[in-house]
């Protein structure tokens, strides 16, 4: 593996790491916040929501903006702009100034990710399912170490501790600000995207939109399951008999085995291809899932570690698929299945709850078995479409 590709994919995995661990420190917070601001548990959900779609909706944006200025840049500014802004929170003095602080902070999450993603990309040569996955597994890191930094911040300094992140932030931005340049000083061709290139961003055709449109829906369908499922597990389990403590447990099993599945699918992509990847996920994570929802003792450890597998390893290769679909502007691809493609899951789990208070708990869940047979039928539809789409052109070639 050459050192280039060492050097540069690493250095984005690590600014992926730094920016999740900036912004998944909030739910650590909430307690306190309540206590010291007098919050309500709708105000909290509002904060949620704020975060949420401003980090979804946005990102189609910063993915464009990062196709015209250049991802690099993108990168370094993004998390430089999250650390200070959400390492402000715990010196808010009132809901607006809150709400106010989160919504622009989590604008620097929606502005990375693509142009992460791109930069993981361009740099990974042939090597393109390795690099995602690399670049997966920072952010997976990043989530699951915000919650404890950020509490040793607090334990420290009481609410105003959030202020650990700042520096961390700005030391990781310093660090890729400098070796990016070295890089694109060394290979210029990954510093920006070509004038040929951007002009091509405004001309996107008719296939590549479609093909972009089932990639984003076979996603949706993915979070609608990702997000139903962790939303009501350890409230299922308690129903089943089990402990809080129990629940909890299950949790980190599917936490970590998606980050396994996320290293994991990128490089199986690169050998056997995207699509049949992607496939293979969506048609065992309905089994899985109703095994898992039929299972007890150690089997459900290992059946909810599966279905954790199964959807991490959806993850680098849908962003891989929608930059090979749209190659002219991958950042705005990358954006579309990593922002839209998330925006349903909460949507999804409040269906899933709806029909749990209708009927029961284990009703709401088994329904997650037909999302991934949608995205099968997505997916499907993608590659035949993606197959008519080289033929037209071919034969368009061919007649010139």
């Amino acid at each position: 593996m050459p050192s280039f590709f060492t050097r540069a994919v690493f250095l984005v995995a690590l600014a992926h790491f730094t920016i999740e661990l900036c912004g998944n420190f909030l739910p650590v917070l909430y307690p306190t916040l309540i206590n010291t601001l007098g919050l309500t548990y709708s105000q909290i959900g509002i904060i949620a929501l704020v975060a949420g779609l401003s980090e979804a909706l946005f990102q189609p944006v910063f993915g464009y903006l990062s196709d015209q200025w250049g991802a690099r840049r993108m990168t370094v500014l993004s998390i430089a702009w999250m650390g200070a802004l959400l390492g402000l929170v715990g010196f808010t003095w009132d809901y607006l100034s809150l709400i106010g602080l989160v919504g622009l902070g989590v604008l620097g999450s929606a502005a990375f990710h693509p142009a992460g993603a791109t930069l993981a990309s361009t740099n990974a040569g042939k090597m393109r399912g390795v690099a995602q996955s690399i670049f997966a597994v920072g952010g997976n890191f990043g989530s699951a170490l915000s919650p404890l930094l950020v509490a040793v911040g607090i334990s420290w300094l009481d609410l105003p501790g959030t202020i650990i992140l700042i520096p961390i932030a700005l030391l990781v931005s310093l660090l890729l600000h400098w070796q990016l340049s070295r890089d694109s000083q060394l290979d210029p061709h990954h510093s920006a995207p070509h004038l040929s290139q951007r002009r091509r961003l405004t001309t996107m055709p008719a296939g590549a939109k479609i093909g972009l449109a089932l990639l984003v829906a076979a996603v949706m369908c993915r979070s609608w399951v990702q997000v139903g499922f962790i939303t009501y597990l350890p409230e299922w389990i308690e129903s089943q008999g089990g402990s809080l403590a129990l629940g909890g447990q299950m949790l980190a099993v599917f936490a970590v085995a998606t980050g396994v599945g996320s290293l994991t699918g990128g490089s199986l992509s690169d050998r056997i291809g995207r699509s049949q990847v992607f496939i293979l996920s969506m048609i065992l994570i309905g089994p899985a899932l109703w095994l898992f929802l039929r299972s007890t003792g150690p089997w459900q450890f290992l059946l909810v570690g599966l279905v954790g597998a199964l959807i991490g390893l959806t993850f680098p290769v849908a962003v891989i698929m929608a930059q090979e679909t749209w190659p002219y502007g991958v950042g705005f691809a990358s954006a579309l299945v990593m922002g839209l493609g998330w925006a349903p899951g909460g949507l999804g789990a409040s269906f899933t709850g709806y029909v749990a208070d209708q009927s029961s708990l284990g009703v709401g869940l088994q329904l997650l078995i037909f999302p991934p047979l949608l995205g099968l039928v997505c997916i499907v539809v993608y590659m035949a479409w993606q197959r008519r789409s080289v033929r037209v052109l071919s034969s368009d070639a061919t007649g010139s």
